[in-house]
């Protein structure tokens, strides 16, 4: 495979300090900008190092996902790729024509209509007149806005620039797409257009360049790269390059706790703790599938609490699996009426045993209520308690979220011999 992509020690600065604004501001500051020393680093006091030696390369075909949390670099690279940008050290090589969606609206004249922005953005896209022309019908009928083509497109929404937009980078042909976040903004089904015309385009070797926060999408890719600080942090598939973002990301989520609290200001009561036992009597952190678990949990009441519920419930947050059910929950426990007309208090634990336990594979947040007087009214609510994974099953092929041991039987022609 040919190389399309290739940046070598790529370094760009950007300076957080003021704008010089009017000429007299220019010729004033003039001296002291040029007095101004560089450290060892080769940065101003003002400035920073937006990436710092970045190396790189995307094959043709290649779909290379960019993950990192909000200011780790990636659209500077994307802006870098496109050209858009010069790097202040290195370079960047790119084979072809490199098209593409980095920022909603860009190449676009507000006050111009929707059809005058296709031959404007085409062209700086690197088409030809007569191509725009050819391809004209095509781009408007693959954003599906045939109807505002003659509407300016300052009155467009944000999905309908992200229509037109990615309509035009596909119909530019590019060797090498690069694409952010902005189809985000688009409906799903779009996306899901989007997305399947470039997979199509690169089985035909067009490579893709994709930055996203969102982990199914990257996780299709056939390689991702982990930017953070300005850095390539980490570089290989898809899995270990989510998990390790992953990891570092719920390393920053605290746990959510929510207490009611009697005059005095302090908790009427706490869960303490919460063990998730297999049947060995081990708290885990993991889990296999069709297990048996015991979940502990400790409580701790400063007053009296009547007819106490507890509830524990697993919520699926594996950004690499499209596993969402907004008004439902995929496991839940609650002990109802069993503790009714009893009366808690002091510290002590209550257990609840559940069997066969089977649920899509990754990675679960687990919640615990301690309601009062049945579930009319929650006193401590502890969101985050504990983490979980779901483990795959050793016999399982990989291709589904919830396996199933199956067996097939070989078929038997009828009597009749048809």
């Amino acid at each position: 495979m040919s190389v399309a992509i290739t940046v070598e020690h790529v370094s760009k600065r950007f300076s957080c300090g003021q704008r010089v604004r009017t000429l007299a501001e220019s010729v004033i500051g003039a001296p002291r900008r040029w007095l101004e020393r560089r450290n060892a680093s080769g940065l101003k006091d003002h400035e920073f190092w937006a990436l710092d030696d970045v190396s790189l390369c995307a094959m043709k075909g290649e779909m290379l996902g960019v993950v990192g949390k909000n200011g780790s670099g990636k659209s500077t690279l994307l802006k870098l790729l496109f050209r858009i940008l010069r790097p202040d050290r290195g370079r960047v090589l790119a084979q072809g024509r490199v098209g593409g969606l980095i920022e909603l609206g860009a190449g676009f004249h507000p006050y111009l209509s929707g059809r005058e922005n296709v031959f404007i953005n085409g062209a700086i896209l690197g088409m030809a007149q007569r191509e725009i022309r050819a391809r004209y019908d095509s781009i408007v009928e693959f954003a599906g806005i045939s109807e505002f083509m003659g509407m300016p497109v300052k009155n467009y929404s944000s999905g309908m620039y992200a229509r037109l937009a990615f309509a035009i980078a596909a119909h530019a042909a590019p060797d090498v797409l690069l694409v952010d976040e902005v189809l985000a903004v688009g409906d799903t089904s779009f996306q899901l257009k989007c997305y399947d015309w470039m997979n199509r385009q690169r089985k035909k070797g067009t490579t893709v360049i994709l930055v996203s926060h969102n982990m199914l999408h990257v996780s299709s890719a056939d390689r991702v790269i982990l930017l953070a600080s300005g850095r390539v942090k980490r570089d290989g598939l898809p899995r270990d390059v989510i998990d390790c973002y992953q990891a570092e990301q719920l390393t920053l989520a605290a746990p959510e706790v929510a207490t009611v609290c009697g005059n005095d200001g302090l908790p009427l009561a706490t869960i303490e703790r919460l063990e998730i036992l297999d049947s060995a009597g081990r708290d885990v952190e993991s889990l296999d599938h069709d297990v048996n678990l015991r979940f502990r949990l400790t409580y701790s009441c400063r007053d009296p609490i009547e007819s106490p519920a507890f509830e524990i419930s697993f919520f699926h947050e594996d950004p690499r699996y499209a596993v969402t059910i907004p008004n439902d929950y995929l496991f839940r426990v609650f002990s109802d009426k069993t503790f009714n007309g009893q009366l808690i208090s002091g510290r002590g634990s209550v257990e609840v045993a559940v069997e066969s336990l089977r649920l899509p594979i990754g990675k679960y947040r687990v919640k615990v209520i301690l309601f009062r007087d049945r579930y009319t009214g929650p006193v401590f609510v502890w969101d985050g308690a504990r983490r979980i994974e779901i483990n795959r099953p050793a016999w399982g092929d990989g291709k589904a979220l919830l396996e199933h041991r199956h067996l097939w039987a070989a078929l038997r022609p009828d009597r009749n011999g048809s």
